[in-house]
């Protein structure tokens, strides 16, 4: 009988162990965290902190590019830019030009004319200058007289000039440069026109002693060295005159070209600094 009483008051102070258990918080909670006041839930929720606000001198802002600066290589110097726009290296001005030239006509298929010419120029500008030129020729006559005179008897009159003395004006407004066997050659462009007297065989016959002739024409200058150039013309010479066994007088046209070497003085170009 003892044990069961034992069991029996056992089972009667169970429940109120049980309950004892839970107000000191032993044993698990399986109800709903929404059923649990705000207060409660705000002391188990940990509280987010604010990130620490940086000094504005610490804070590290991004470094603008600088612009890229040219790298020039090593080797290159101020002698070896080719400038845009450069400066005549060849100047004229207050110079003074003498020239030897050969010529030969070429608008006579009857009669060739050989010469010889000496020209001499002074430079009042780059541009600009006055020549003078004096002249020898020598006429010859070619195959063609021979055989219209021979086969078909016929009689050409032509006029033979002797010598000749010309002064002209000279204008070069063309400059400019040109590769030459692995050279370059500076040269100029010009125009020439003037007046003069040509000596001819038969001007002492008709009482005139010398005929009143005009020249035009144009050239180049090859300038080879400060002091030098070569020198090409294309000139026509004016004159009138009365070829022998006639009676009447004519224009004549001599054209030459002529070739030669043109020695300048002073001997160095002051523009050659420019180069």
């Amino acid at each position: 009988m003892n044990r069961l009483q034992a069991t029996l008051l056992a089972l009667c102070f169970w429940p109120a162990l049980a309950l004892a258990q839970t107000d000191q918080g032993i044993g698990l909670d399986l109800s709903d965290d929404t059923n649990k006041p705000e207060e409660q839930q705000t002391e188990t929720t940990p509280e987010a902190t604010p990130p620490a606000e940086i000094p504005p001198s610490t804070v590290a802002t991004p470094a603008t590019p600088e612009p890229e600066q040219e790298v020039l290589p090593t080797d290159i110097t101020n002698e070896d830019r080719v400038k845009s726009v450069q400066r005549k290296v060849y100047l004229k001005k207050g110079r003074f030009e003498l020239t030897p030239l050969v010529s030969f006509s070429i608008n006579d298929p009857y009669y060739s004319k050989f010469g010889a010419s000496v020209r001499g120029a002074y430079y009042f500008a780059d541009t600009l200058a006055i020549s003078a030129r004096g002249s020898v020729m020598q006429v010859l006559p070619s195959d063609d007289v021979r055989t219209a005179k021979r086969t078909f008897q016929s009689r050409i009159f032509h006029s033979v000039p002797q010598w000749a003395g010309m002064a002209d004006v000279e204008w070069a407004p063309l400059y400019g440069k040109v590769a030459f066997l692995n050279s370059i050659l500076h040269f100029d462009g010009y125009l020439l026109a003037g007046a003069g007297v040509v000596k001819t065989e038969t001007s002492s016959l008709e009482g005139r002693t010398l005929s009143v002739g005009a020249d035009l024409g144009l050239g180049m200058r090859f300038v080879a060295k400060d002091f030098m150039a070569v020198n090409v013309a294309l000139i026509n010479t004016s004159y009138v005159d009365q070829p022998l066994g006639t009676s009447k007088g004519a224009v004549q046209n001599l054209m030459t070209i002529n070739a030669g070497i043109s020695l300048f003085f002073p001997l160095r170009s002051t523009g050659r600094e420019s180069e």
